[in-house]
């Protein structure tokens, strides 16, 4: 049989529906924002990868513990946001043979689903007594899996997305359409403004190596972080024409750097799997050290050797041994510390 496949946030609902629900919740249950310092940090997390994107929405959603009636809930949420709604979907005739596949939650998006007697709905399972995610987050390629174990002999007859996530999905389709606002435009002649097309040429370019660039940028702000505290340290308390302070400010700002570039370099650039945190730890600490050694060498030789003392050579040192740090710790920590099996 053949269906027409809809995303539900930006697509049919005009914004996104999860957000809305859980500020609806909070304006009902004003305790909800002692839990904000928790989702905050599980938020971090979830952009540095840490965690995945379940374990996030089991914090965010957490509030569904304390409500008893969680259709009334539902039913009191609609009534205020079903406004919300884009005219394309309210006018449509008749949603029987139309899907609904979404990241957001079954809970709230199968008042939908009776209301405009859709034929079917994907979502987001979640368990309403723990505000677990039960099985995976229905988003991107999971969408495709989730569509055909519902529907196994299901044809994607049209996609309708305001996203490019759902390019997995688009992909299976006879026909993809990509919603702006009250707009439909087939997703493949759409042309956005130039800003956009250069965002989608980057993030391309991003994805052909995601490693690579991925350790530009923890390089970029371990060297951020790296430079902040030295020159913290040798522009206040210290003082770089003398060596020991020069090589005590070095040090410190290494340490930094190096906390700060493990739990990046391990959770979002080489995603590693290893159980043997401690002895993965020991490698990079170790080769970090050979690092270390080679900017204290380039640093005592010109800034204390050569006398090149200034605050423009200090910075100008600074700067180049940062760029051969980039250099050789990404190959040591591809080669040696973060090396897949």
């Amino acid at each position: 049989m053949k269906y027409d496949v809809y995303d539900f946030d930006g697509t049919i609902y005009d914004g996104d529906s999860g957000i809305d629900i859980f500020l609806f919740a909070v304006k009902k249950y004003p305790s909800i924002i002692l839990s904000f310092p928790k989702i905050i940090w599980f938020a971090i997390l979830k952009l540095l990868k840490i965690i995945k994107i379940e374990d996030f929405k089991k914090v965010v959603f957490s509030f569904v513990k304390r409500i008893d009636d969680i259709d009334s809930f539902v039913n009191e949420f609609w009534e205020k946001h079903e406004k919300k709604l884009k005219d394309f979907w309210v006018n449509k005739k008749t949603h029987s043979r139309d899907v609904i596949i979404s990241a957001s939650c079954t809970f709230w998006l199968s008042y939908i689903q009776k209301a405009y007697k859709v034929h079917g709905l994907i979502a987001t399972e979640m368990d309403l007594n723990t505000g677990e995610v039960i099985g995976k987050n229905c988003h991107k390629a999971e969408k495709v899996r989730l569509f055909y174990s519902e529907y196994p002999k299901g044809i994607v007859d049209k996609m309708y997305t305001d996203s490019i996530n759902d390019l997995p999905l688009i992909e299976e389709a006879r026909e993809g359409f990509l919603v702006k606002k009250n707009k439909i435009y087939n997703y493949y002649d759409y042309k956005p403004n130039p800003l956009v097309r250069f965002w989608r040429w980057g993030w391309g370019i991003y994805h052909k190596n995601e490693e690579f660039w991925s350790y530009m940028v923890v390089g970029f702000l371990t060297t951020v972080v790296s430079v902040v505290v030295k020159w913290g340290l040798l522009f206040t308390i210290l003082d770089a024409k003398k060596k020991l302070e020069l090589q005590l400010a070095i040090i410190i700002s290494w340490i930094c750097a190096v906390l700060f570039a493990y739990v990046t370099n391990r959770f979002y650039v080489f995603k590693s799997k290893s159980k043997q945190i401690f002895k993965e730890f020991i490698s990079f600490v170790g080769s970090r050290i050979l690092t270390l050694l080679m900017e204290m060498f380039i640093m005592w030789l010109f800034v204390t050797h050569f006398k090149l003392n200034t605050k423009l050579w200090v910075i100008t040192w600074t700067l180049v041994c940062q760029i051969l740090i980039i250099i050789f710790n990404y190959i040591l920590s591809k080669l040696f510390v973060f090396k897949k099996k």
